[in-house]
């Protein structure tokens, strides 16, 4: 189980999340729901170890994250790639796999995100709603047993939202944890 107990961030004297407590079970899907600037997005940042609170603890099944990093997948809301790169090149430079396992989870992420036309393509030259699908194919690069996914939705279209859905069920009925 991945758990965030008693969590408090501040930025400065702005208090944006206080005593937060969220757990999610493998094979769970968790979402967020909630106003702008309600502190969602700062919650998935202290669970996917991109920040550290303030108070509180995390743990993932039971472990210290120190410990555990690599049970993680996060797609944050903004993208997280290396610009001069190519679709390839990010999607390995985050993967924890084995080489031929990393080359066998790229292909089959970018069929099943229509990644493939671009998959030789830097980034800075890809549009937005393609950026979005890279950045959710780096956070399920690792096959994790844990991902979080801030706005996975926003900013693609109708097909590639199918596709992601689909996805995220599959990976769910595998076990995997989702917020």
């Amino acid at each position: 189980m991945l758990m965030g107990r008693g969590l408090t961030k501040r930025y400065g004297r702005q208090t944006v999340l206080e005593n937060a407590c969220l757990e999610v079970q493998p094979g769970e899907g968790l979402a967020l729901l909630g106003k702008n600037g309600s502190g969602k997005t700062t919650l998935l940042s202290l669970l996917a170890l991109a920040a550290r609170p303030d108070a509180g603890e995390i743990t993932i099944d039971g472990l210290s994250p120190k410990t555990s990093r690599g049970a993680l997948g996060y797609a944050p809301q903004e993208i997280a790639l290396l610009e001069e790169l190519t679709v390839e090149e990010n999607l390995r430079c985050w993967s924890a796999l084995s080489r031929a396992d990393t080359g066998e989870r790229l292909a089959s992420l970018c069929a099943e995100l229509d990644l493939d036309c671009v998959r030789r393509k830097r980034v800075d030259k890809l549009s937005g709603g393609q950026r979005r699908r890279v950045n959710l194919a780096a956070a399920l690069m690792r096959n994790a047993r844990y991902l979080l996914l801030d706005e996975p939705f926003s900013g693609v279209d109708a097909d590639s939202k199918g596709r992601i859905l689909s996805l995220l069920l599959e990976s769910l009925s595998r076990g995997c944890g989702i917020i």
